[in-house]
């Protein structure tokens, strides 16, 4: 389980259903024997880092569109039990049993040299979390951190870990670019859930919004701040991609919502995704050389 790429970090964003295209991204790396020896991801962006770890194409794949098909997945009725839109208990901790509709493959994923960052938000005291190998001992020890990592408020209930109450990482910028600096990490692979331009605009102030969010003052204070912190980060990663110190991967055939539940759709995305990766692995690979 040795890697071939090093001394680049491969950062997946995170955007709920929209990871559909970018899993085809990560077929297309597993595909090709592209194993990275850092990645770290946010939200959605974690599953594509377990998956990607485990070596797992087919897992990469169903996991953001055969899932949808499983009446267990979650909607508005568990939503209304409380259970999550998306429904955290039955994806985060039967699914990936061995005996689950999509089992994971701990085994691979632990034998696997690379190092995997798990990215969550402090819901009470505010600030990022950052999880290594190292906190992962057993395969609910992983699941229950994607979990937190993935947590939408209010779609989803708050995930606790060791008294700590955590929910969606995406709350801070949703790119762990700070995590993977503060790891070394100088050259980036970053793999995007929004095309190329994009910036976050401020959250409209909506009175009964601020009805909810005052009950959590921190939370409110990360969600209505959060575009600066976003955009500042795609100010760094385009400066790092003009310097050529960033290969950046923005979907150029993006039409996904993080809700969207057509499987047919999500289907076709992850194949544009996959083609669009495939597509540019000639540039991907030029930018590795010396690294791969």
């Amino acid at each position: 389980m040795k890697s071939n790429v090093h001394d680049v970090a491969l950062i997946f964003e995170g955007g709920g259903m929209r990871a559909c295209y970018t899993a085809g991204f990560v077929t297309m790396l597993l595909e090709h024997g592209i194993y990275f020896d850092y990645m770290a991801g946010i939200s959605a962006g974690s599953s594509h880092a377990v998956n990607y770890l485990s070596r797992d194409p087919v897992r990469a794949r169903r996991s953001f569109t055969d899932v949808v098909l499983d009446r267990a997945f979650g909607d508005i009725t568990t939503w209304m039990r409380g259970e999550g839109y998306f429904n955290v208990d039955y994806i985060y901790s039967k699914m990936p049993l061995e005996d689950g509709p999509l089992p994971f493959d701990f085994d691979t994923f632990i034998k696997n040299e690379a190092e995997c960052v798990i990215g969550a938000f402090r819901r009470y005291e505010g600030g990022m979390v950052y999880w290594r190998k190292e906190d992962y001992k057993t395969i609910e020890d992983l699941t229950v951190r994607v979990r937190a990592s993935s947590t939408v408020p209010y779609l989803m209930p708050e995930t606790e870990i060791d008294g700590e109450i955590y929910i969606d990482g995406g709350l801070d910028s949703g790119i762990a670019l700070d995590a993977a600096l503060e790891d070394g990490y100088r050259r980036f692979v970053f793999v995007m859930t929004r095309e190329r331009g994009y910036r976050l605009e401020p959250v409209p102030q909506i009175r009964l919004m601020n009805r909810v969010l005052d009950r959590h003052p921190v939370e409110k204070e990360a969600l209505l701040t959060r575009h600066l912190r976003y955009n500042e980060t795609m100010e760094t990663i385009e400066k790092l991609e003009s310097e050529g110190q960033a290969y950046v991967f923005y979907p150029d055939k993006l039409d996904l919502t993080m809700m969207d539940r057509d499987r047919e759709k999500l289907l076709d995305q992850y194949i544009a995704g996959h083609e669009q990766a495939v597509e540019e692995l000639p540039d991907l690979r030029r930018f590795l050389e010396g690294s791969l």
